[in-house]
């Protein structure tokens, strides 16, 4: 019996310090380019994720059982190898609970019938294999509505907003805004009457890049109209991010011009 419990303390530390790890491989791994996006996120956290967490959670069960048989040890550690991996399972959980009340797309638009286009010079970064960036008559990833009308349905309160302050005045405080939320920002007088400013969020775990444009247009009486799109690069649903980005550079672009 001494002997199994030894085993299970050192399999509960394994847990403890092996669990995090792992995760922290999975997501920093992808985001600083030490494992591939296909296998930190497809194999490690999607395809594996789950089973490595029910996993971990029956070794920390066991292990906290053993610790408190006589005579008691490693009760400390046995109850850590479960609580992380069950907090971690009530996590994904929340997430996945959350993802399916949420539209199932990756692009976002506060204008569904003349979306703020992308300009060269962010196209030019998009590369290969990534979301297309058309929005008129795109379906949802698995091909069945469009996603201006689950946009619509799922998130009613995205739309362009108005200012009475000049468009000169209000992209100015656009570019401002970018630069101070992703540390940089894109110019593009577009034509007259209209001003482009676009910019790209890198998550923090995965490192996941959606690039985001600000359209400013003269509203013909000295004032301002401003739509805002984002776009994921990769993925198939973005779990409500870009529609939370899009409040986000909303409100505080309000808070800039006031």
């Amino acid at each position: 019996m001494d002997k199994f419990k030894s085993i299970m303390r050192i399999l509960a530390w394994v847990v403890v310090i092996g669990l995090p790890l792992y995760f922290l491989v999975a997501t920093w791994g992808t985001k600083f380019g030490l494992v591939s996006l296909k296998f930190g996120f497809g194999k490690m956290v999607y395809g594996w994720g789950a089973k490595v967490m029910i996993g971990s959670a029956v070794i920390g069960l066991i292990a906290l059982i053993a610790s408190v048989l006589k005579p008691r040890k490693g009760v400390l550690v046995a109850a850590l190898a479960l609580l992380i991996p069950v907090a971690a399972l009530l996590y994904a959980g929340s997430i996945k609970k959350s993802a399916e009340g949420l539209p199932f797309i990756h692009d976002v638009s506060t204008d569904a019938v003349d979306p703020p286009m992308f300009t060269q010079a962010i196209l030019s970064q998009r590369g290969e294999g990534t979301n297309p960036v058309n929005y008129v008559g795109k379906k949802d990833p698995r091909g069945k509505e469009l996603v201006s009308v689950l946009q619509a349905s799922g998130y009613p309160d995205i739309k362009s907003q108005t200012f009475s302050a000049p468009r000169s005045e209000v992209a100015r405080a656009a570019r401002d805004v970018l630069v101070s939320l992703y540390g940089h920002a894109e110019n593009d007088d577009a034509g007259a009457g209209e001003t482009l400013v676009q910019g790209t969020h890198m998550t923090f775990w995965f490192g996941f890049k959606d690039d985001v444009i600000i359209r400013v247009r003269d509203n013909g009486q000295g004032g301002s109209v401003v739509d805002m799109r984002s776009l994921s690069r990769v993925g198939g649903s973005d779990i409500g991010a870009n529609a939370a980005r899009i409040r986000k550079l909303q409100a505080a672009l309000d808070k800039k011009v006031d």
